[in-house]
């Protein structure tokens, strides 16, 4: 084992304690605000469910759409059926594959525009409304009696070949039946014929009007509102004890980055800012106690400057530039729907529409240091088989060649391991663990009680509160102390966090 890999495992042993600590002490749950949260999503989520069904039978006529089938959805949003899957699969090359001893998604094919549009065009239908009726064959009862050679009626009844046992024929009328959307290329190509996943469609919502805008954003937030309740409602349900708390289980070695992974319930992938109503839920232990949360600014952005060294990144920081509103400039949306696209680039995402390309390219043209940074990141990988980072912390690519195209396989990983893991496998974990210390030290009352990503949580005494915030701010920004103490690196790139306290574990004010 290299020597560079002891900081890292002497900083994961470190975290098994404060992650113990962290799980014992676990969440307080105020049920009555969970049911009432449960009540709301459930009458969300029926009123949505009955709005799509409206809008998909205006843009399909009687054809049944299941919304839960990648099928059906790709048909209604793209008007298009493939005929052979078989050969749809062959042709994109869908599927996945052994590379080494891993199976991962094969290749896609490059294609032109024209090669593409060709290709769409030859192996697909293009889908008509319809219109139900009747099965005079049988009855609309999908299945009929028949009659025996002796003459006389069998007791059986045979399923109906016309109807094919539904009880209703379809009539195709001649108005194209779908929303109508134009596949970006091999990117949108999925096994069901296009994709009509979440990310897609929140990355596509901006380019739509119309009834499609709205079946859009109506099904990203039905598809949002189930994941809260099966994900977040139903976890809380399921593993809330008897005294009202929940202790979910955290984990630093599930994750490819190092990014600590929680479940039962999982309290990691949960959205983010003041609009997650099940945050409310999350109340203090302690009479008239509070939640502080410490959140650090723009970490992952700043890490990608500081390891790619990138003097515009430096600049940005330094000037406060809102990186939102300048993606949302370039791509002609709010600066609500940029949020989405602006750190793809430090990520080596390049695929979009044409104004998210537009901006892609001006982001790597702006932040000139990180697109070098990529391409040594490549090399690395190809010529070392591993990317190992300032911390020692090291990543794995057994596999990793050069392509035809000229980029290295596993790209997106190679790209995005170093900034992810850096910033919340390696910084993150040294504040949580220095203000673990700090509070141990001053015997505080107050306990962790969770961390997300880069922020950090806290369960605050009534007594303790200021010595609270001024613990997390001082282990929020011993980062640059810490760094060079712990891997001899000089972390020079500014540290900026926020502090908020309330409540409850929405409802919070930004410390002053």
């Amino acid at each position: 084992m290299k020597n560079t890999l002891i900081p890292t495992l002497r900083l994961s042993l470190e975290m098994t304690r404060v992650l113990a600590d962290i799980e014992y002490n676990g969440l307080r749950i105020n049920l009555d605000t969970l049911d009432k949260i449960r009540k709301q999503y459930q009458e969300e989520m029926d009123g949505l469910e009955v709005k799509l069904v409206e809008l998909a039978r205006e843009a399909m006529g009687d054809t049944p759409i299941n919304l839960a089938s990648p099928d059906d959805r790709s048909m209604l949003l793209y008007s298009r059926k493939v005929k052979d899957k078989s050969l749809w699969s062959q042709v994109f090359n869908l599927g996945h594959e052994m590379r080494g001893a891993t199976k991962k998604p094969k290749l896609r094919r490059r294609m032109s525009r024209k090669d593409f549009t060709r290709s769409v065009r030859s192996m697909t239908d293009v889908m008509y409304k319809t219109i139900g009726r009747q099965c005079y064959n049988c009855g609309g009862e999908g299945r009929y009696a028949y009659i025996k050679k002796d003459g006389t009626e069998s007791s059986m009844r045979r399923v109906c070949k016309l109807c094919g046992g539904k009880g209703v024929t379809y009539e195709r009328t001649r108005e194209v039946a779908g929303f109508k959307l134009v596949p970006r290329g091999v990117i949108d190509v999925a096994s069901a014929g296009f994709k009509a996943d979440k990310v897609t469609l929140e990355e596509r919502r901006g380019d739509l009007t119309g009834d499609a805008r709205e079946f859009v954003e109506t099904y990203v937030r039905y598809n949002a509102l189930r994941t809260y309740l099966s994900t977040f409602v139903e976890g809380m349900e399921n593993n809330v004890d008897e005294y009202g708390f929940i202790h979910p289980e955290f984990m630093q070695t599930i994750t490819a980055t190092g990014r600590l992974s929680s479940r039962n319930p999982n309290f990691q992938n949960m959205p983010r800012g003041n609009t997650f109503a099940i945050r409310q839920v999350v109340e203090s232990r302690f009479e008239n106690g509070k939640i502080l949360e410490g959140d650090y600014s723009q970490l992952e952005f700043r890490v990608a400057g500081f390891l790619s060294n990138d003097a515009q990144a430096y600049a940005d920081v330094v000037d406060k530039l809102d990186v939102h509103s300048y993606t949302a400039n370039i791509i002609g949306c709010t600066r609500q729907e940029a949020k989405a696209h602006t750190f793809k680039p430090l990520y080596g995402g390049v695929t979009g529409t044409e104004d998210q390309q537009r901006y892609y390219r001006a982001f790597k043209e702006k932040y000139f240091g990180v697109t070098e940074w990529h391409e040594s990141l490549q090399k690395e990988a190809v010529q070392q088989k591993q990317i190992t980072l300032p911390s020692g912390r090291q990543y794995a690519f057994p596999d990793a060649q050069w392509t035809r195209w000229g980029t290295a396989t596993n790209r997106t990983a190679i790209c995005n391991y170093p900034v992810q893991g850096f910033a919340t496998a390696d910084l993150l974990p040294i504040a949580l663990v220095k203000l673990y210390n700090l509070m141990k030290h001053n015997n505080l009352k107050s306990v962790l009680c969770n961390t997300v990503h880069d922020s950090i949580v806290i369960d605050v005494h009534p007594d303790e509160e200021q010595i609270c915030i001024d613990l997390m701010k001082k282990a929020m920004l011993s980062l640059p102390n810490e760094t060079a103490r712990r891997y001899n690196v000089e972390y020079d790139m500014p540290v900026e966090i926020e502090l908020k306290i309330g409540i409850n574990w929405l409802d919070l004010s930004v410390v002053a």
